[in-house]
């Protein structure tokens, strides 16, 4: 039985039924989904569930669902007739009943979220924030100590379909590397301030090339993608006052380690932010642990931090933050 045997029957969803391609094209003159406007519950192979709706077409939807999942197993129909609203009110109560009553949902939108703290230094004081952008590396001890945030299970299952595409990429723990590398040199204590200050999307729906983005407060401030041939690039933000002097200089510092400054096509979130560039596993991480490069990194950062939590953080997948940072925590721990 599954997990959500009870729960569907008390809250007015039809019989269980199996699900394969052509499920769906059932009529909703014969009890299908086809041009149904109501609700339908998606149930997946480890007890998770998805709660949708849809105004005209629910067999749509669910055939969609089957596209992006590959272990949905059931799904279940319910009618309803009454307004637009009162339909998007239905599916929202739903979810949250769902996760009342045990369930773990992947819907993404109305499933609960980490909340945390709102002021950055309250888990990170004045004086640590100081020593940590003078000697970023010197603050991995402590952080090594910090528990992983304590994410809501929704929250996580949510994005398990995107981190399983991820690793199942031939170069994946590299790319995760990289990630280690910039979230260890550039972010402020990333254990203790993960998916409160920064988070890291999985093949985020803004764009189909990237693979990856770290945000902090408002801004995407480091990006693995994809270009049109299918070879990895990354870009990061950093503080162009803490680059060599000069354009000649900069130029010259940046070329020999195979990086590209790139023009701005957009205000930057301050004055002095320039974009950086690579391409390729080897130049990437050249970037990314560049002292110099990777003290620009974090000075535009912990600005970035001290402004608060951004709208990102709801779409932090645990998966890949693990992978990133728990080598390289573990590595600190056994060398204690």
């Amino acid at each position: 039985m599954h997990p959500t045997e009870q729960w569907a029957t008390t809250n007015g969803f039809g019989p269980r039924k199996s699900y394969t391609p052509e499920a769906p094209s059932t009529p909703a003159s014969r009890r299908g989904p086809k041009r149904l406007k109501g609700l339908y519950l998606v149930e997946f192979e480890n007890g998770a569930c998805y709660v949708g709706m849809s105004r005209s077409d629910c067999a749509r939807r669910l055939i969609a669902h089957g596209k992006t999942y590959d272990d949905v197993i059931g799904f279940r129909i319910q009618r309803f007739t009454g307004s637009v609203a009162a339909l998007l009110g239905r599916e929202c109560s739903l979810i949250e009943d769902a996760e009342r009553s045990g369930l773990v949902v992947r819907n993404r939108v109305h499933a609960s979220r980490f909340g945390g703290v709102l002021t950055f230094d309250s888990i990170v004081t004045g004086d640590e924030q100081a020593c940590w952008l003078d000697a970023p590396e010197q603050s991995h001890a402590d952080d090594a100590i910090s528990p992983a945030p304590d994410l809501p299970s929704s929250q996580i299952e949510g994005y398990r379909h995107r981190w399983a595409r991820f690793s199942a990429r031939a170069d994946a723990a590299d790319l995760a590397g990289i990630l280690g590398t910039y979230l260890t040199k550039t972010v402020c204590y990333p254990r203790r301030t993960e998916a409160q200050f920064w988070s890291v999307s999985c093949f985020p729906t803004s764009d189909p090339s990237k693979l990856a983005c770290v945000s902090l407060h408002r801004k995407n401030t480091f990006i693995l993608s994809v270009d049109h041939r299918g070879r990895v690039q990354a870009s990061m933000f950093v503080d162009g006052n803490k680059l060599p002097n000069g354009k000649f200089r900069r130029f010259i510092y940046l070329r020999r380690r195979g990086i590209k400054l790139i023009r701005a096509v957009h205000v930057p979130a301050q004055s002095s932010q320039q974009e950086l560039s690579a391409r390729g596993a080897k130049r990437i991480t050249t970037m990314v642990s560049d002292p110099l490069v990777a003290h620009a990194a974090a000075s535009a950062n912990i600005e970035l931090m001290r402004k608060g939590r951004g709208p990102h953080t709801s779409t932090h997948c645990f998966q890949l933050a693990r992978a990133a940072l728990d080598p390289l925590i573990d590595a600190e721990k056994a060398a204690r």
